[in-house]
């Protein structure tokens, strides 16, 4: 429970009203996360100095306004009020560093100068190109066999998924490979089965196509295949998972895992959406589930974070018969693919240079993480180079806590309710270590994280 005392010290409205407001106040401020459990209504009560009355006819109407949600013998917590869409507006949102000396942990984005050294001199190179015309014009037609190999050599280099260059596919980078790949394999209404704690795209995703989230257990190995078989046995028509290096919590999905979860997708008649986003951080990563169930997978393999997020190309690997009606979602996604930025991700992936970023890029990873070690102790050591971190937490600490006072000392988070669905078991924050621009920003930003946790809330006073 929070310690949250709301400021009542506007007048002209009504005690209950105030309590409303500032309510809708300090979660649109930040000061109050969704999934926060607030006072009891006789504790905020006597820290108020109003009656029990009053606080629940103000917990009442912020529920009604969609702020609050009450849960029998759990208490009332603070609901996000866009339904999920806030918490991953706010995730993007910490990217623009709105606030001066803001350290940002939120994003897990590359580091540095994310390959401009290779792709500017690409990019010189295609502008004195004869056909750059064509390449800037509309691109209606279907994908050359040139990048459909440049693809093939990418995914087989980068990920070891051998595939014919007939059946890879091509999008404007792997959120909309995720919308095109969902839209073939389900329809309105259907379940889909994630991580309980997932990337927050699919669940953007899923929630736009009227789909629904169906969370699946993890251990400290990844997911439970028995209860990725249970999803299936449900109804979920596809898994998304991404089984190398999780986002948010960094381990790889054991190969025998994979194997049944393949196992599982065949006797239900299920499909499966690998996102290889990380993949290439885990050199040592078993073979993509695909390689277990080819006809019932897709492998997406995105160079936004291995090499430059602005080339906004991702190739996918797709099984024969859901191909044709893959490409035509993506056509209807986007019309015409951005043909420039394509072309200068086969460049790259042909001069070999795409393959040297992405080596650069996860040994970068390995450094940084290994300052978030040095910090915060051996909990937080990922399984393998990666991104982010992931720091679990026990009472005292909730995780709403951490990211409030994190924020108030200058280190923005992304809230932890940005990557949980439903009410997953276990509770920690999230920490990027490839968002700040130098090492020295990170170790800062590491300390503060540190010192915060050096010092843990006090209990809330019980109440009667």
């Amino acid at each position: 429970m929070s310690n949250w005392i709301p400021d009542l010290s506007r007048g002209g409205v009504p005690k209950y009203r105030a309590i409303v407001e500032a309510i809708a106040a300090d979660l649109a401020a930040g000061r109050l996360v969704a999934g926060t459990r607030l006072p009891t209504h006789r504790d905020l009560a006597w820290r108020l100095g109003v009656t029990v009355g009053t606080v629940a006819r103000a917990y009442a109407e912020a529920e009604r306004q969609g702020l609050l949600s009450g849960e029998v013998g759990r208490g009332t917590f603070v609901r996000d009020p866009d339904h999920g869409d806030r918490a991953l507006a706010q995730y993007l949102n910490e990217a623009a560093d709105l606030r001066s000396g803001l350290i940002n942990m939120a994003v897990n984005r590359p580091d540095g100068d994310q390959g401009a050294w290779a792709v500017g001199p690409v990019l010189a190179r295609l502008a004195r190109r004869n056909d750059l015309s064509a390449l800037l014009s509309y691109r209606f037609e279907s994908l050359s066999v040139r990048q459909r190999t440049a693809g093939a050599a990418w995914l087989s280099g980068m990920d070891g998924v051998r595939v014919a260059p007939d059946f890879v596919a091509v999008t404007a980078g792997s959120q909309q490979a995720i919308l095109a790949a969902l839209s073939v394999m389900t329809v309105p209404g259907d379940g889909v089965a994630v991580e309980e704690y997932t990337y927050p795209g699919i669940k953007s995703a899923v929630s736009l196509m009227a789909r629904t989230l169906m969370p699946v257990s993890m251990d400290e190995q990844g997911l439970l295949p028995d209860e990725v078989e249970r999803a299936f046995a449900k109804g979920a028509k596809v898994l998304y998972t991404t089984a190398a290096v999780q986002n948010p919590l960094t381990m790889t999905l054991p190969d025998d895992r994979r194997r049944a979860i393949a196992a599982a997708a065949r006797r239900h008649g299920a499909f499966i959406i690998e996102d290889g986003v990380h993949r290439f951080l885990d050199p040592e990563a078993p073979p993509p589930i695909l390689a277990h169930a080819p006809e019932r997978s897709v492998y997406l393999s995105t160079l936004s974070k291995s090499v430059c997020p602005g080339l906004r190309t991702a190739f996918a690997a797709v099984p024969p018969a859901l191909r044709g009606h893959f490409d035509s979602a993506v056509g209807a996604l986007t019309l015409s693919l951005p043909a420039v930025l394509i072309e200068a991700a086969c460049v790259l992936i042909e001069d070999g240079q795409a393959f040297e970023i992405a080596t650069g890029q996860r040994d970068e990873a390995r450094a940084r993480a290994e300052l978030a070690v040095a910090a915060l102790g051996e909990q937080v050591r990922p399984h393998s180079p990666s991104f982010n971190v992931w720091l679990p937490l026990a009472p005292p600490w909730r995780s709403a806590d951490l990211i409030a006072e994190a924020a108030r000392r200058g280190v923005a988070i992304a809230p932890t309710e940005t990557f949980a669905v439903g009410r997953p078991a276990r509770d920690g924050v999230r920490l990027s270590v490839s968002c700040p621009p130098d090492r020295e920003q990170l170790r800062t930003g590491l300390a503060i994280v540190a010192d915060i946790l050096a010092t843990p809330p006090a209990l809330p006073r019980l109440t009667v």
